[in-house]
């Protein structure tokens, strides 16, 4: 990285203050003339990355800042979309842009001016000036799991579960008529698996009341519980709320673990996770329901196996699954323990015009 006073550009803005310009986290928006048309003129100056009769999208712009008395790029994203932008600050937060006459702060237009004046220098250094000024922190890449996680199942552990389910399905085991109590004690099954002791006690539909999502479209009301019609009729017809009703253990992000029931077109129950949080509760009903001889399918098992044995891959500082993401800090810990293990992207711009 380089220092600022060896820098042959020095940045105007410090990165704490488009941190408090862009309200970290969260999308701002102008209606202004004059920043619309300096978005405009940025865009003009590459090719769009992607482009369809609806929007035109450019990635890897970059703003000049000042951090901790060193001189960084940022990188930023570009969205047209109705003849609006929207632009997003890896990290820190997004711009909303509209034309109009609300009256801004004049370190918007510092921002857009900054980007374009600093399109020369990473033309001139051929994005050798991005490569010295961008830090591990804000670069992303991706970093195998075995590296980052403090807890793993064994590589043996996994081929035996995946053995098991393997066999599983070779039996072909099918079923396509169930009753509300057939479906709340094959759930019933689950929860043993993944919370033991605190089933104790607990009915089939106590346990379901007690872990999964509550939006059950009905369900628990359904009159004859013991009704194979019934319970078919509302899977048909009343299942469709908008509801969870088979999201079985409820995750305030994204969903966490769903048994999904048999069906018409599906003679077995489908297990399935979301939140990866979960993946070892997941695991433990998966292996039970093997052993009670239950008609399903799992997909995700494979996948899930290999995150718990730190064979799959981490997204390291990019947004998307929280999971599935590794960020990694400018500590001596960090770079000691994990710098050689990470794949870092390779630094693009965009093609310019």
């Amino acid at each position: 990285m380089l220092g600022l006073s060896k820098a042959s550009f020095e940045p105007k803005l410090a990165y704490f203050e488009v941190e408090w310009l862009l309200d970290r986290g969260k999308e701002k928006k102008i209606e202004n003339t004059v920043i619309y048309n300096l978005a405009r003129k940025l865009t003009d100056k590459a090719v769009p990355s992607y482009e369809d009769k609806y929007d035109k999208k450019w990635f890897n712009f970059y703003l000049p800042l000042r951090r901790s008395g060193y001189f960084i790029s940022l990188p930023f994203w570009v969205v047209e979309y109705n003849r609006e932008f929207f632009i997003g600050f890896q990290g820190l937060g997004n711009l909303h842009i509209k034309k109009g006459m609300e009256e801004i702060e004049k370190e918007y237009k510092t921002v857009f001016r900054e980007a374009l004046k600093f399109i020369s220098l990473i033309k001139k250094t051929r994005n050798k000036i991005l490569e010295k000024t961008m830090p591990y922190d804000i670069r992303t890449g991706k970093i195998k799991g075995k590296y980052i996680m403090e807890k793993m199942m064994s590589i043996e552990e996994k081929k035996k579960i995946l053995g098991y389910y393997e066999k599983h399905l070779e039996k072909k085991l099918k079923i396509s008529q169930i009753s509300l109590v057939d479906y709340l004690k094959v759930c019933a099954i689950c929860y043993r698996a993944a919370y033991g002791k605190k089933t104790k006690n607990l009915s089939p539909a106590e346990m379901y009341k007690k872990w999964a999502d509550g939006r059950d479209c009905g369900m628990l009301d359904i009159k004859d519980k013991n009704s194979e019609g019934a319970f078919m009729d509302w899977l048909r017809n009343k299942s469709h709320c908008g509801g969870h009703p088979f999201e079985i253990i409820f995750s305030s992000f994204g969903h966490g673990i769903h048994l999904y029931p048999p069906d018409s077109y599906s003679p077995h129950y489908f297990l399935g996770v979301t939140n990866y949080s979960y993946a070892e509760a997941f695991i433990h009903m998966a292996k039970s329901l093997i052993k009670e001889r239950v008609p399903f399918n799992a997909k995700d098992l494979e996948e899930v196996l290999n995150y718990l044995a730190g064979e799959i891959y981490f997204s390291v500082n990019s947004s998307g699954n929280i999971f599935h993401t590794f960020y990694y800090e400018p500590s001596k810990e960090h770079k000691e323990k994990y710098f050689r293990h990470v794949q870092w992207d390779k630094i693009e711009a965009p093609k310019w015009r």
